[in-house]
């Protein structure tokens, strides 16, 4: 499906990028509820900050945890095979010698199976880590180098705090971390290697949660008699595909004038229902779980589809149910990721740079509010990502039996 592109997040990380910071805890951070301020628009004044997102502790039974060995996985037949592949991936000669000095290499059918030294996965330099583990991302195989884990900061002390990971641990995830490609965040693949840091069941509990936690926003909307314009209505209500909040945003004016309201409200009642909230277990009872597709397409709808990015009617039902816009975005605008000639990811505009999204078709991705480049910054694993906007179509008009 050819899709017009929109927005480009191609932006290479500089070279010898610094790996996040165990310790610096930057100013704007110090108070983990200080509101920060976003442009201001046709949306209105918004204000916003960071809360970490952990879910819920009987997930872990779903989770397959990993072994504590670092494996690498090449769809190689033979050594000079694999080295080509890394040639071509960018490494020299001299960083393919180091990283297969003294390690340990296993043919298994078309597949080889590499298991690196200590050393090797904590001395590599950063450089040579991201171009190795952007081709070991290529092989499905790689579980957690197609899907890193992704921490949005420089400042790890902010991302574990409450997590009760020990310092030992966080370490290691510092050193270990590598930047995305278009500079936001930083990625981690060596969770196997991470994992040794826990001796019992409950650390090793707290340091899968600690790791795999999001980050989400919580959002709200500054408003009085002044600043609720009929642009800002208009923006809300979404040309009327979400009419029904107008007589909220003119109620709250009306009686505290100078107040806040949390723009949860103010998406309709789909999207409401699931923010800031993980799946249920007993929700993937049919074997599915909502993904991108299924938040994107039901953004608008009074009952949802079930329809997944993976459905064979995806590609139809996008160009029946939406079209191709320019910038600027509107609310409830889907967002959709390319990457390699193909679909990787969808989210929903919501103001400025806010985007709605469900990062994952599992029960360890929550609905949150996110930053565009940040969600960007999760998927965009190669490098090569660009956004297409899409904008749901008006409801064809009734006729009137004559």
């Amino acid at each position: 499906m050819a899709l017009t592109s929109s927005l480009s997040a191609q932006v290479a990380a500089p070279e010898g990028t610094a790996a996040p910071d165990p310790n610096t805890v930057p100013a704007q951070n110090q108070a983990a509820r200080e509101f920060q301020t976003v442009s201001e628009g046709p949306w209105g004044h918004l204000e916003y900050y960071h809360v970490p997102l952990e879910f819920p502790p009987e997930h872990l039974s779903t989770l397959t945890v990993p072994s504590q060995y670092v494996e690498w996985i090449f769809e190689a037949a033979t050594h000079e095979e694999m080295d080509s592949d890394l040639a071509a991936a960018g490494l020299t000669r001299d960083e393919i010698t180091s990283l297969f000095y003294g390690c340990t290499i296993i043919q298994d059918e078309d597949v080889l199976r590499v298991y690196p030294r200590d050393e090797t996965i904590l001395t590599m330099s950063i450089t040579t880590r991201t171009k190795l583990y952007q081709l070991l991302s290529q092989y499905k195989q790689n579980r957690f180098h197609r899907r890193p884990v992704y921490i949005n900061t420089q400042n790890l002390s902010q991302w574990f705090r409450g997590s009760g990971v020990g310092r030992d641990a966080i370490t290691d995830v510092a050193q270990l971390a590598y930047p995305t490609p278009n500079g936001q965040g930083f990625y981690l693949s060596d969770v196997a290697y991470t994992l040794r840091r826990a001796t019992t069941a409950l650390e090793e509990r707290e340091l899968l949660q600690g790791l795999l936690r999001s980050t989400g926003l919580m959002v709200r909307l500054r408003l009085n008699r002044e600043s609720l314009t009929p642009g800002i209505g208009e923006y809300w209500t979404a040309a009327y595909k979400n009419k029904a909040v107008m007589p909220l945003l003119e109620s709250i004016v009306a009686q505290n004038d100078g107040s806040t309201i949390d723009i949860a409200h103010l998406i309709p009642p789909i999207p409401r229902q699931f923010l800031n909230q993980f799946p249920e277990t007993q929700d993937a009872a049919d074997g599915r779980l909502p993904d991108w597709f299924w938040t994107c397409f039901n953004f608008f709808r009074s009952s949802p589809r079930q329809v997944y990015a993976d459905s064979p009617e995806r590609d139809r039902l996008i160009l029946k149910e939406f079209e191709p816009a320019l910038p600027p975005s509107q609310f409830g605008d889907m967002l959709v990721l390319n990457s390699g000639g193909r679909i990787i990811h969808g989210c929903i505009h919501i103001a400025a740079d806010i985007v709605y999204t469900k990062n994952g078709a599992d029960i360890f991705s929550p609905w949150m509010l996110m930053k565009i480049q940040d969600v960007v910054g999760y998927h965009d694993v190669l490098g090569d990502v660009t956004i297409s906007t899409f904008r749901k179509r008006a409801p064809a008009p009734v006729v009137p039996l004559q």
